[in-house]
């Protein structure tokens, strides 16, 4: 009898696009022969469509950069589908999985110096490095990863996509579009810390009443 794959969440509306990565795997599902591929490679494979976009943005090869980061959304979302229905996790996986997109995220951004204007770059390096930190800073005391917001990385990668599809048609999207990513980062750091701080809260809340529950009369 074949395994059959768990069900993906019902996904909830929130502000962000993450949750939207289990539409894709439906899709992916039905390629053949997905169980036998490494989620560790796939994750390292994931610096070459993102290396790419890198290139395309900066030489503003558009169509290049847009189909790069397609490339590295549909792989970013592979790995973690074979890892998670296909019993492949590991440790080192959890860490590669991340690995190369956080790397590429700062060339990416990087790469949008000659089309914004640098003081608006830098900030958006910074404030993406934030997003990832703040969005896992919750981890250490015991929460969940916190993916809500409008400037997430898959949020990031898709106003991207936007942004190079605009600039096909001649559009000089990046002067508005860098700020705007900047606002919408800061946003989404401030949700991540309100719900890790409020989920953290709850946790505390909860294990004082189970010890007044449980204390002696």
């Amino acid at each position: 009898m074949s395994k059959q794959a768990p069900a993906d969440p019902v996904i909830k509306p929130d502000l962000g696009l993450y949750q939207t990565k289990y539409l894709l795997r439906k899709v992916l599902r039905t390629l053949p022969g997905i169980g036998k591929l490494s989620p560790n490679l796939l994750s390292i494979a994931g610096l070459g469509p993102g290396l790419l976009a890198a290139v395309f943005l900066f030489e503003g090869e558009w169509l290049g950069a847009l189909l790069s980061i397609a490339g590295r959304m549909i792989i970013n979302t592979l790995d973690g589908l074979v890892a998670e229905e296909f019993d492949k996790k590991t440790h080192i996986g959890g860490y590669l999985n991340r690995l190369p997109g956080e790397f590429t995220d700062v060339l990416i951004v990087l790469a949008l110096y000659p089309h914004a204007p640098m003081h608006w770059i830098l900030p958006l390096i910074i404030l993406t490095g934030w997003v990832q930190v703040f969005g896992l800073l919750g981890l250490a005391a015991g929460g969940s990863t916190q993916s809500v917001g409008p400037c997430g990385q898959t949020d990031r990668l898709a106003i991207l996509m936007l942004g190079c599809l605009l600039a096909l048609f001649k559009v000089n999207v990046w002067p508005t579009l860098v700020p705007l990513m900047c606002a919408g980062c800061a946003l989404t750091i401030g949700l991540r810390v309100y719900r890790s701080i409020r989920e953290i809260y709850g946790l505390d809340l909860s294990a004082a009443s189970s010890q007044t529950t449980g204390s002696p009369q």
